[in-house]
């Protein structure tokens, strides 16, 4: 399909990373949206930064596909489903040097950067983040809104659910699991299985915290590259 406009919903630095992956692929970005009204009216790889509020209240009449550009793992996930409400098509973007498997299974509105690798029968669920060069081994299943950031190791069959983070540079032995909405921390290595909703670190990771105890500026920077 052709879009009159590709809107990237995000102005912070991974909408500027994941408008780089549109420009990579041949792409023009129309523009940047961002609920932060500060941000309007800057300049972002050449495209200028506009209110989210023009943008839902220009929709219906604009042929328009939106690309998930923020880190937040929550935040992105109602962006979508107010898409999805606003009958706003979402779009996947993937950087040409990015090596996925014919076999994988890659979900709606998911980006994946420069130098990722998915491997053979692979899923990753929709609103992915899979960042520069991370790997997913063969039969890894990632959750929806799962955040993998650069230089994560998934070995074969590990699964990641919905809404997690994996910090820059962990790992995970083939078959571990981490539950849903889960952090685990830069560096770490998961050698046994992380339940919902904690804080991982270490190597080998072991629980901190619970992901409710993190304040909100915490919580907010968890998108971060």
């Amino acid at each position: 399909m052709t879009y009159k406009r590709i809107v990237v919903y995000g102005a912070g630095g991974h909408g500027k990373l994941v408008g780089d992956v549109l420009l990579a692929q041949g792409q023009k970005v129309d523009s940047f949206v961002d609920d932060d009204s500060s941000r309007a009216g800057q300049i972002i790889l050449g495209a200028p930064v506009l209110s989210s509020q023009k943008l839902w209240q220009q929709a219906a009449q604009q042929q328009i596909a939106i690309v998930l550009g923020v880190g937040n793992n929550r935040a992105r996930k109602k962006i979508a489903e107010r898409c999805a409400d606003a009958a706003i098509e979402i779009m996947t973007v993937i950087h040409p040097t990015a090596i996925i498997s014919c076999t994988a299974s890659i979900g709606l509105g998911t980006a994946i950067m420069a130098g990722a690798v998915v491997n053979p029968d692979a899923q990753l669920g929709p609103g992915v983040i899979l960042n520069s060069g991370a790997v997913v081994e063969h039969d890894v299943v990632l959750g929806a809104y799962a955040h993998i950031s650069t230089n994560v190791a998934l070995g074969g069959g590990a699964v990641v659910g919905d809404s997690s983070v994996l910090g820059v540079g962990a790992a995970m032995r083939p078959l571990a699991r981490v539950g849903a909405a889960s952090i685990v921390g830069a560096g770490s290595v998961v050698i046994s299985d992380i339940p919902d909703g904690v804080v991982a670190v270490g190597v080998p990771a072991r629980v901190i915290r619970s992901v409710s105890q993190l304040t909100e500026k915490t919580m907010s920077a968890q998108g971060r590259r």
